[in-house]
């Protein structure tokens, strides 16, 4: 029966049917579970500054400085000032609203509040006289414990179906804005509340963690829900400060990315450096320097060379390179570095300590008498960086850009991408434990780790350009019996 524009909304608020939900109406039929969705969120319209309000009367001003310190789990040492504009504010509050109670240590003095939550504490004191949906809701912000769920389909606009990582339970969640980014794989930290047969997402981090910071979430998972006699929800309450911290450290990653500790693939850490020479001639310098750059014929060496009016040789590079590699066994060679001569000016470019003392032993022992050694310098990576671009070719023409979409060169390319991958299901690596992924697919723990580690890999395989042939990873999945 349609229902009449002066008659009760149909969806509970007490409005008529023209000032509540006859605008949407007009554009779709929703359906039962929307409508309860839409009654929720016009209940909690001004719920957080009545929250905050009520908190400053029966906790005292010191409560939010002192949930703040708690939810960041700063230390004495740390600037513990609450901070409003921070990006976890969205999480913050909840969780303080549902989650937070003092304790033995914080200034709140009276003893009844110990362990009490905030919105606990509201409905015993003033839930007669709430609306009997937001007295619900509340109910079940305070029984809902914060979590990692993982987002396994998204209907950015609408909402996504997530598995709870240590509990293992599903949800469909209606959810608008904070569905558009969502990706299936994507970890989500946050709260999902149950109400009248639809479940809301009441606080979540301000961002999406990738696939492959699962495998950390599994780690903690094996201390979370080990041993017996207590439900996964009050595990995960009991566990609340560990799983904080986990995100906490996961997030910093993405808000605040910080540079991080590079090694090359000889395991060195990588600190660029210059060793500079005098030299005889470019010409003395070319011929007893050569052979580093391998089997590269002297033609190619010379073909970008610069020559004087007299057509002697004067500006020549040469790729510093040894044979293998110690990290790739498919490679037929490593670059370990350049080698610049201009004039009577040599400097070799390397990435690490290591390296620059092995070039500077090789040049003096090649040329002996006829060069000089002048500085060695660590340089920067900003400086590293410009000094590349420096020697940068012009951009490259049109017909050069089209090379990388040759079937040819296409085809090479995921030659090379299917030997990495055949090598990387054999390779013992530190994010299973030293454990290969062939080995580590035996146990379920280390199946979902794999799992994390290939969602990661088939996401990345799509952004690149031109995209990596899909066959590729699905052998691999094959191989490693997992299912597309």
């Amino acid at each position: 029966m349609k229902t009449g524009r002066n008659e009760p909304c149909p969806c509970g608020s007490g409005k008529k049917y023209k000032h509540c939900c006859l605008g949407a109406s007009t554009h779709e039929a929703e359906s039962p579970e929307r409508l309860v969705w839409r009654r929720v969120r016009r209940v909690l319209d001004g719920f957080p500054a009545m929250m905050l309000k009520f908190i400053d009367d029966v906790y005292g001003p010191a409560a939010v400085e002192e949930a703040w310190t708690e939810f960041t789990l700063a230390s004495d040492e740390d600037d513990t000032a609450f901070d409003p504009d921070s990006a976890h504010i969205p999480l913050f509050m909840p969780w303080f609203f549902h989650a937070w109670s003092p304790d033995v240590d914080t200034s709140i003095v009276d003893e009844t509040l110990r362990d009490h939550s905030p919105t606990a504490e509201l409905l015993q004191r003033r839930g007669r006289r709430l609306d009997p949906v937001l007295y619900r809701y509340l109910e079940a912000c305070v029984d809902a414990p914060f979590s990692f769920h993982e987002i396994l389909r998204a209907q950015p606009g609408h909402g996504f179906l997530a598995r709870d990582v240590f509990s293992g339970e599903e949800w469909e969640v209606i959810e608008r804005s904070g569905s558009e980014p969502m990706q299936a794989g994507d970890l989500l930290f946050g709260q999902l509340v149950d109400i009248d047969g639809i479940t809301l997402l009441e606080a979540s981090g301000p961002v999406l963690l990738p696939p492959g910071d699962k495998i950390h979430v599994i780690e903690l998972r094996k201390q979370v829900m080990g041993g017996t006699g207590a439900t996964p929800k009050e595990r995960l309450r009991d566990w609340d400060m560990e799983i904080r911290e986990m995100y906490l450290m996961l997030a910093e990653r993405l808000l605040e990315p910080r540079l991080p500790e590079l090694r090359n693939t000889d395991g060195e850490l990588i600190v660029p450096h210059r060793v500079v020479f005098d030299v005889d001639s470019a010409q003395s310098a070319f011929d007893a320097l050569k052979h580093l750059a391998l089997d590269e014929p002297d033609e190619e060496l010379l073909a970008s060379s610069e020559h004087d009016a007299d057509g002697q040789l004067r500006r020549v590079r040469i790729d510093w390179k040894k044979p293998d590699n110690a990290m790739h066994a498919s490679w037929d060679s490593t670059m370990l570095g350049s080698i610049d001569i201009n004039g009577a000016r040599l400097i070799g470019e390397v990435n690490s300590a290591e390296r620059a003392a092995e070039l500077k032993r090789l040049i003096e022992e090649a040329l002996g008498s006829r060069t000089r050694h002048r500085a060695t310098e660590i340089q920067t990576m900003e400086s590293a960086l410009a000094s590349g671009a420096e020697r940068r070719r012009p951009a490259a023409s049109a017909d050069e850009i089209d090379l990388a979409k040759l079937p040819e060169v296409q085809a090479r390319i995921n030659e090379l991408m299917a030997a990495h991958y055949e090598e990387w299901a054999t390779a013992e690596l530190p994010a299973l434990g030293d454990r290969t992924p062939l080995e580590a697919v035996t146990d379920p723990d280390g199946r979902e780790m794999v799992e994390s580690l290939l969602a990661q890999m088939e996401r990345g395989s799509r952004e690149m350009k031109p995209p990596m042939d899909e066959v590729i990873l699905r052998r691999l999945r094959e191989r490693l019996g997992l299912a597309p």
